[in-house]
């Protein structure tokens, strides 16, 4: 290859292949296209190991353990190319596409993870509250009972005794629904928020802009 010669891209002069910069206008040689080791450009290196990926897949199926593992430690090292020419050219269309799909599928995953660990509490809490409630139930059901007796006897303290511990127990209960909303509330206004920066930002144009602030008239 060092008999090849480099093309400048500013001028369209030839130089020597070890050369690093124009001889002819002085630009520097490498400037605007990167590669790693000068081999591979982020294109070619992501078809590369994903053709290579998918070889793996194949020679596991027809079960060659030998070449699966070969073709898994080149398509590691084909994405190790591709990485890297795509952080020294982040410009690339196909760098830029998969490093952001890259990090909306992080965004995403959060979003699950955050989701399921949020509903997972306010279910648990629910569970619980609602375990109390229907213990606070069954408590509740004699004492009514019992309070309609007191009352037929004419047994003014034991009727008052039962409604007080009526009144705890419809207190409870209010408490505990209450708790159970604040679960559910708290738990949904969470994955809200998670969801909002999941999502992928929405690009407007100026007129789009503009036709989203103007005042709406009154007919």
């Amino acid at each position: 290859m060092s008999s090849v010669p480099r093309v400048c891209p500013s001028c369209g002069s030839a130089s020597p292949w070890d050369a690093k910069f124009c001889q002819q206008c002085g630009r520097l040689l490498d400037e605007g296209a990167p590669r790693y080791y000068g081999a591979l450009s982020p294109g070619p290196a992501f078809v590369l190991g994903c053709s290579l990926l998918v070889a793996a897949v194949i020679a596991l199926i027809v079960g060659s353990v030998i070449a699966t593992i070969v073709l898994l430690a080149l398509a590691v090292a084909a994405f190790v190319f591709f990485y890297d020419a795509g952080r020294r050219n982040p410009d690339d269309p196909v760098a830029r596409r998969v490093f952001a799909s890259g990090h909306h599928l992080r965004g995403w995953a959060t979003f699950a993870r955050t989701s399921t660990s949020a509903w997972a509490h306010a279910l648990r809490d629910v569970v619980r509250l609602r375990r109390e409630s229907r213990s606070l139930r069954r408590e509740r059901e004699p004492t009514l009972r019992l309070l309609g007796d007191a009352a037929y006897r004419e047994d003014e303290p034991a009727a008052n005794a039962l409604r007080d511990r009526l009144r705890q127990i419809d207190a409870e209960l209010a408490k505990r629904a209450a708790e159970q909303a604040r679960a559910l509330a708290a738990a949904r206004h969470q994955v809200d928020e998670e969801h909002e920066a999941a999502r992928t930002t929405q690009r407007l144009s100026v007129d789009d802009i503009a036709a989203h602030g103007e005042p709406r008239k009154k007919e």
